[in-house]
């Protein structure tokens, strides 16, 4: 058992990591195979679950993570069961943001800590970018709750959900841009121009930090 705890702590990032991208690759194609809303939701809650083992070994910090997780998971399986709480998806929404922020905040100060470059360093640093995006498909969740027709949807997207915005944030984060989901108000702008510009400055501190580490352990050897 403690083996198996032991490895599982040293990949602790990956698991994380292919769970974004599975919520990441399905959550457009819920638009076309309504079956795949589950297994939507399947992924995004391991998201959750991985995300607090892999703050692990910080004291106290996986209590705070599972506290925060708890009224995502709460919004995100309760209509399965015919309950509905006024207000839930808005307060899930809420700590999932910043369930989001804690876990990426303590990965990204691992990333920017460690000495040496290995695919566990760069799966970690993969996973606050991914976790940048995720944080931001829910703020506009929030926005949206709180002033409806922040967003202009296209016709093909009846329901302005998680996997909407998630799609939406992630296209902003990578400065594509495809223009099928328009930011109305000016907060909705605020927050979309936020976030491309954090995700470019991400990217160009990273590979920089990277290239860094990977040259004064060339030098070093």
């Amino acid at each position: 058992m403690g083996t198996r705890l032991l490895k599982y702590k040293q990949h602790r990032f990956y698991y994380l990591l292919i769970a974004l991208l599975l919520t990441i690759v399905i959550g457009p194609l819920i638009v076309e195979f309504r079956i795949l809303r589950i297994v939507f939701d399947v992924t995004l809650s391991l998201i959750f679950v991985f995300g607090c083992f892999a703050v692990s070994q910080k004291k106290y910090v996986p209590w705070v993570a599972v506290v925060l997780s708890i009224p995502m998971l709460l919004s995100v399986w309760i209509g399965y069961f015919g309950l509905d709480i006024p207000h839930l998806t808005l307060i899930g929404r809420v700590s999932g943001i910043a369930y989001f922020a804690l876990v990426a905040g303590i990965i990204l100060t691992f990333v920017f800590t460690v000495r040496t470059v290995t695919w566990e360093v760069i799966s970690a640093a993969l996973v606050v970018y991914l976790l940048f995006g995720a944080m931001w498909g829910f703020a506009y969740g929030v926005i949206e709750s709180l002033q409806p027709a922040s967003f202009s949807f296209p016709d093909i997207l009846l329901e302005q959900d998680d996997s909407g915005f998630m799609y939406y944030s992630f296209i902003t984060l990578t400065t594509v841009g495809y223009g099928d989901i328009t930011p109305m108000t000016g907060v909705a702008r605020s927050f979309s121009m936020l976030e491309g510009i954090v995700g470019q400055t991400y990217m160009a501190v990273l590979v920089a930090r990277l290239v860094g580490m990977h040259v004064a352990g060339a030098e070093n050897k």
